[in-house]
């Protein structure tokens, strides 16, 4: 069986990629508990360069577990990520939200996804004492939950093409 191909498909979504480097860079933090991380990412705090953060919270503790081998507490992680973006505050830098949920989205329900963001939201609030207006998904993957419960915390959905993005990773 042969493939079709939708040539013209992919050429839009290579000039949207290509239109979305030149807006604002943004960061999604995700390996920032790991100590290398961080000292790039404070070398990149020191250039400015960086419009804004979309960062994790321990909320997402599995994840850190798998895909970055992080063997640490959830109290331990907190701890470094409250501190870490503390830092990041008071160096003038704007952050706002960004949870992964599932590569997968039929494999999480409504119920967990809400609890992943009650208790990111509530991190937010409690630990750097403000309220996140913004959301990225991890690996740009959502549903209707996703946007049901957005709208239920006040977070404008940010995607794929609305800035240039890297991650804190890439800086190593």
């Amino acid at each position: 069986m042969r493939i079709k191909r939708n040539y013209l498909s992919a050429i839009k979504r290579f000039l949207d990629w290509l239109f979305s480097r030149f807006k604002p860079l943004t960061v999604h933090t995700e390996a920032m508990v790991i100590d290398s991380v961080w000292e790039k990412v404070k070398r990149e705090v020191s250039k400015g360069e960086v419009f804004k953060w979309y960062v994790m919270t321990p909320a997402n503790l599995d994840y850190f577990k798998s895909e970055f081998n992080v063997n640490l507490s959830k109290n331990k992680i907190s701890k470094i990520l409250r501190d870490r973006y503390k830092w990041m505050l008071q160096h003038g830098q704007k952050l706002e939200l960004h949870i992964h949920f599932s590569m997968i989205m039929g494999n999480i329900s409504y119920k967990e996804q809400e609890k992943l963001f009650r208790e990111s939201v509530t991190w937010f609030k409690g630990n750097l004492g403000i309220v996140p207006k913004e959301f990225v998904p991890g690996w740009w993957e959502y549903n209707e939950d996703t946007l049901k419960l957005c709208k239920k915390y006040g977070l404008r959905m940010i995607g794929e093409r609305d800035y240039d993005y890297t991650h804190d990773f890439d800086f190593s």
